[in-house]
């Protein structure tokens, strides 16, 4: 940048520098704060139903190939003594670094809560995100399929494995009769 020597209106040049500097120097550092874009997502009837033909199903001789050919591959590299830092490069391979998450949360009655996160908020943001958008205070447990539940902790969501995605369910003692979403979140409702 080029600083003017010459004076503006009543202000020397100098004088207006120092006020600047002095400026910057008393002001106040703003930080972002991510937007969580809280969704309510209801399922289309259309994408639940869908159809696949037989050959789907079927396994030719080339697929056969390439995982019998995957498999010896791996069984090659597992074979090898190798270092943790060897294993950890070898499971980074084409990873991308994500520095955000989108998770969603499906309700018992079927209607899912979106939220978007930064990779180093932590799973109890995500327990205060759901608290947040309920109707009432309500004891649940985030459960993702084939998983164990979701424990409430100060765990990254990127160590947890959550980024860039996740779904789970949310499990409650006894099902509701409407749905545990605030009205303020159902206004919010659309198709997935």
């Amino acid at each position: 940048a080029v600083v003017s020597t010459q004076s503006t209106g009543d202000v020397p040049a100098a004088e207006h520098l120092n006020h600047c500097v002095e400026t910057l120097q008393t002001s106040v550092k703003l930080t972002p704060t991510l937007d969580r874009d809280a969704k309510v997502l209801q399922p289309s009837v259309g994408g639940q139903r869908f159809s696949v033909s037989a050959d789907f199903y079927r396994v030719t001789k080339e697929d056969l190939l390439a995982e019998q050919k995957r498999r010896t591959e791996e069984n090659e590299r597992e074979s090898v003594l190798r270092t943790k830092a060897m294993r950890d490069r070898d499971a980074g391979i084409g990873m991308r670094i994500y520095h955000y998450a989108v998770i969603r949360i499906r309700f018992p009655d079927g209607l899912y809560l979106q939220g978007t996160f930064s990779a180093h908020d932590t799973v109890e943001s995500l327990f205060k995100f759901v608290e947040s958008s309920l109707r009432h205070p309500v004891t649940f447990t985030l459960i993702a399929p084939g998983c164990p539940s979701l424990k409430r902790d100060s765990t990254l969501l990127k160590a947890a494995g959550l980024v860039p995605t996740g779904v789970f369910n949310l499990s409650v003692s006894e099902r509701p009769e409407f749905t545990l979403l605030s009205d303020e979140m159902v206004c919010k409702l659309a198709e997935l």
